[in-house]
Order: structure tokens, then C-alpha cells, then sequence
């Protein structure tokens, strides 16, 4: 059993893992490193490296980088809180494609969500070769060791924004950045949104997008799609989460 506090919701107590899926508007995300060791990873080392050996084999661009994964999540007075604990993108991968067993973590990452001027939300599609290939998804990624700060905090914001400007071409000084954060919690994932508002209407946005990737060496993305409240895309295109996000975004009152 793995806790989630949300003040204020039905989802105070004890749930069971993988079970909670919620969408929550917060105004402050607070989050630190906790100096520890991730017990599964270490308890099942010699089960991940021979998974390892075998995806590597299969896709050789994966890169066994360090990551953060995410524990105790809360929301205590309109702030989200979590502790999170360095491991390696090996251990991640052997745990998700094992179906997110419990672990004692979620799977934490940052998210840009990426609003045009005519209320479209921008996706990025990723390409072959990455772990959410040929899903529409919010750009952004996992939190990793740059975004620990000398005091052991994690900047949420600083890890989305360097994943606009990787993913899509765009910097987070162009656009207009909406107070809080969407937490998206989807059974063992929980998206953590920052909504940037564009001047641009959705045609526009999306051409200035491909057109940044276009003069990447290796991008990430293979095409951006504006979906619009009218036209939400099937599930099968979409990552999970997102087709759960969207419609709260939409209904969501504007500035």
C-alpha cells in the first residue's frame, strides 16, 4: 500500500498502488532530494542488468543516465509536496516494463503544456526509438540530477523548461507562464504541468515548432499536433495521462 494525502479530496488515506487517477490544480509544488537509496533497484540488480542487456541490444541509442523517481506525495494547503530519490534510467525502465510494480515510488516527471492563443493545446508525437513512441504527450521528461540545487531542492520548473526548449524549440521566456501547476496522478505516473500560453493561434505555433525542430541534430519529436476541445484526439494516439488532463484543462475557467 503506497500513501497519497490529498487535502481536501476523497483521496486522503491509504489507496492501493497504481489505483488513484486524479487531476489536481495546485499553486505551489515543492519538492527536495532525499539522500537514499531506491530498495528495489537494489534488491533486484541482477534482474535489471539482464534486462538491460537485452533492451540495449535491441534499441543501442537508450543511455543508462541518472534519474529521479518520486515518493510521498501530498498536497498540504494548496502546495504539492514530494521527496525524491536518485537511480538510473536501467532500474526505471526494468520497473515500468514490468508493469510499475509497487516499488515505493511513482514515476514523477515535469510537463509543458503548451496553450496557442485560439485555447488549442500543443502535443509533441515521439519518434522512434524513445520509450513513448508514436504517443501525442505533453513535451517534457524525467526530473534528473540537473534540477537539484545546492540545498537539495528540486526545481520542477527549470527541469520543464529545459525540456520545452530540447523537445520543441521554444523557451519558456517567449511564452506566457499561468500561475500553478496541473498534478496528473495516473496510477503510478504523476505528471507535474506547467501551462504556457502563447500569442500565436495553433497553425501558427505549431509551424514555428516544427520548423525549431527541423534544425535539430536528433530530435525527439516527429510531428506536433494542436488539439483543440472540439477535436480531442482517440485514445490510441495520446499517452494515458494526457487523455485524462485534457478535458480538465479545457473546462477549466480562463485567465
Amino acid at each position: 500500500m503506497s500513501c497519497i494525502l490529498f487535502e481536501g479530496r476523497s483521496l486522503i488515506g491509504k489507496v492501493p498502488f497504481g489505483a488513484t487517477r486524479e487531476v489536481l490544480r495546485v499553486r505551489n509544488c515543492c519538492l527536495c532530494l532525499e539522500r537514499c537509496s531506491w530498495d528495489f533497484a537494489t534488491n533486484r540488480e541482477a534482474e535489471i542488468s539482464a534486462h538491460w542487456g537485452r533492451r540495449k541490444a535491441e534499441n543501442p541509442d537508450f543511455f543508462n543516465g541518472g534519474i529521479l523517481v518520486m515518493q510521498s506525495p501530498r498536497i498540504e494547503s494548496g502546495t504539492f509536496f514530494a521527496e525524491l530519490i536518485q537511480t538510473d534510467f536501467k532500474s526505471y525502465l526494468f520497473w515500468r516494463e514490468s508493469g510499475f510494480p509497487e516499488a515505493g515510488v511513482f514515476d514523477g516527471f515535469g510537463a509543458a503544456l503548451i496553450r496557442s492563443a485560439d485555447g488549442a493545446v500543443l502535443l509533441g508525437r515521439q519518434g522512434a526509438g524513445n520509450i513513448n513512441s508514436g504517443l501525442a504527450y505533453l513535451p517534457g521528461g524525467f526530473i534528473d540530477p540537473r534540477d537539484v540545487r545546492e540545498d537539495g531542492s528540486v526545481s520542477i520548473d527549470e527541469s520543464i523548461a529545459r525540456e520545452l526548449v530540447e523537445e520543441t524549440g521554444l523557451n519558456a521566456e517567449e511564452l506566457r507562464r499561468r500561475p500553478g501547476y496541473y498534478v496528473t496522478v495516473f496510477g503510478a505516473k504523476i505528471s507535474i504541468a506547467v501551462e504556457y500560453c502563447s500569442a500565436l493561434p495553433a497553425d501558427a505555433l505549431r509551424r514555428t515548432m516544427l520548423n525549431r525542430i527541423a534544425t535539430q541534430d536528433d530530435p525527439e519529436l516527429e510531428d506536433i499536433v494542436a488539439v483543440s476541445e472540439r477535436d480531442l484526439m482517440s485514445s490510441s494516439a495520446m499517452a494515458d495521462y494526457v487523455q485524462m488532463l485534457l478535458p480538465a484543462v479545457f473546462s477549466a475557467p480562463g485567465d
